[in-house]
């Protein structure tokens, strides 16, 4: 009794110190934000060049509960673990982000310290300017109009909506998607975003960010 008594007490303590720390954390996040959005760069790409139309599919396939979370989702069906907030976050205050612990602070930042500071259109807007795309020749390619230039050797305005689709793709996995070097992949990506975004399939359950149902089926016989 007295051992089991014993271990529960340096478990609670060791669960207060991990609670002061993310407290710590979170407080020097805040604190960081005003120096961190005044650094970002102006916007090749301005929200207002971007119809709507495509916005609406770039939130379907990143982050379709966007409109009303505040930062974190942990329920839409597709969603993953990661919404357009956190992946501001990840890229805007952190040099290196790995599993674990970081996941944690990902969420706490995107839920009090980002979306509170940046609003909605904004949040797009800068995810359209920052967003990874993968290396081309040792080449970091960032935003969406560096990567229409890079891989449909185009300006954004002169995509269509494959080519657009095809640059969302990527950005669940941008060096596996990369439809330079790996054409299939991207494609296959793309026909499965073209059946949800069509109502043809859905993702089953919040992990399922592949969109299983929406595979190809080999035909009847």
């Amino acid at each position: 009794m007295r051992a089991g008594r014993a271990a529960m007490r340096v478990l609670a303590a060791m669960a207060g110190l991990f609670v002061l720390y993310e407290v710590v954390v979170l407080a020097r996040a805040i604190h960081r934000t005003p120096a961190i959005l005044a650094a970002l760069p102006s916007p090749e790409l301005p929200l207002s060049a971007v119809p709507d139309r495509r916005i609406a599919m770039l939130l379907a396939v990143e982050d379709p509960g966007f409109a009303t979370h505040r930062g974190i989702d942990f329920r839409t069906p597709g969603q993953g673990m990661t919404t357009l907030t956190q992946s501001l976050v990840k890229q805007l205050y952190f040099e290196r982000f790995e599993p674990g612990f970081a996941k944690i602070e990902q969420s706490l930042i995107a839920r009090f310290a980002l979306d509170p500071a940046m609003d909605k259109r904004t949040q797009i807007g800068t995810l359209l300017t920052i967003a990874r795309f993968g290396r081309v020749d040792g080449r970091p390619v960032t935003g969406f109009a560096d990567a229409a230039r890079t891989y449909f050797d185009r300006e954004f305005a002169d995509l269509d909506d494959r080519q657009f689709l095809a640059l969302v793709a990527m950005l669940m996995a941008p060096r596996d998607l990369d439809p330079l070097r790996h054409p299939a992949e991207n494609a296959e990506r793309v026909r499965r975003i073209e059946a949800m975004l069509a109502g043809r399939c859905k993702p089953d359950g919040l992990r399922d960010v592949v969109y299983k149902a929406c595979a190809a089926r080999p035909p009847d016989g």
